[in-house]
């Protein structure tokens, strides 16, 4: 038994400002979600997604570099990728969209990866479904955490932001955690309030809901009481991905069977130290995640 699966795609992003010489570099929300766990010490893991021929081996060559020990492609005729300008913030422009997943089907995850106590979902551009969620929550014990991006692409090519969020209401008695950003529970809610959202996505969609609000921290609810995690104090120089490792974060305490409260304070903590540096070249040492983790759970308000 795994204890950790990621399923979601990676994506090759290139720069065009400022241009990137080294060609297009490895990204993606679960590539974040798979990184930041294999650093914090979760080896019992695997990352399972869409991928082409094209870049299979170059992608091989990363994970090695990264530490991720497993990965299971699932054939694609795309990758998935942006095109992206940097400006100076924390966060890039996305110009166009250079490479998009297939969807990944019922039928692409074999059933070992299935037999594991966390699955992250972590979807890059709408290749996870509705119809998927639902068998991976019916044909699984595991604890299922859903990260929704709500981001899909236009005619045109370009990324866009959809209001609806792609997973039918008869999930809700399966997923465990849903965590959107908090534009992201807006569009799902309608609600601007996130305490008022929150209590809509555990009505509608999951047992329980973290939604992450930025330098605000984050916002738990488990249908009984709200827990508010702050963040930890630092200098953000990139903030992509951030939420991804938060899961990850989360998911090492769902791992340990911390607190809830524990659990968003060790996502704070980790989402922390990766924002310190740019794209994957992040480093997370367990003391100093667990230093930084006491510090947020120390000021964690329950109500």
């Amino acid at each position: 038994m795994y204890d950790l699966v990621v399923i979601g795609s990676p994506s090759f992003d290139r720069s065009v400002k400022p241009m990137s010489n080294n060609g297009p570099q490895l990204s993606g929300p679960a590539i974040y979600s798979a990184r930041s766990a294999a650093q914090l010490g979760i080896e019992n893991m695997a990352i399972v997604g869409p991928i082409s021929p094209q870049y299979l081996e170059k992608f091989a060559i990363y994970l090695d570099k990264l530490d991720i020990p497993e990965y299971y492609p699932i054939n694609s005729p795309d990758t998935g990728g942006f095109e992206l300008e940097y400006n100076g913030g924390t966060e890039p422009n996305y110009i166009s969209v250079i490479g998009v997943p297939k969807a990944i089907g019922i039928r692409d995850i074999p059933d070992e990866f299935l037999s594991a106590r966390v699955i992250v979902l972590s979807p890059l551009l709408q290749e996870i479904s509705a119809e998927l969620v639902e068998w991976i929550c019916n044909s699984s014990d595991a604890i299922i955490l859903l990260d929704p991006q709500l981001r899909d692409i236009s005619t045109k090519r370009k990324l866009v932001v959809v209001s609806e969020l792609q997973v039918l209401e008869k999930t809700r008695s399966f997923l465990d955690f849903i965590k959107p950003n908090e534009l992201e529970a807006s569009l799902i809610t309608g609600e601007k309030d996130m305490f008022l959202a929150a209590e809509l996505l555990v009505e509608s969609l999951a047992e329980r809901c973290i939604i992450t609000l930025g330098e605000k921290g984050s916002l738990i609810y488990d249908g009984n009481e709200f827990i508010i995690v702050p963040t930890y104090p630092t200098q953000p120089k990139d903030t992509i991905g951030a939420g991804a490792s938060f899961l990850a974060g989360f998911a090492l305490g769902l791992l340990e069977e911390r607190t809830i409260a524990n659990c968003g304070a060790l996502g704070s903590a980790v989402a922390s130290k990766r924002v310190e540096r740019t794209g994957l070249e992040f480093i997370l040492i367990r003391s100093e995640v667990e230093q930084r983790a006491a510090h947020i759970a120390y000021n964690v308000v329950t109500r």
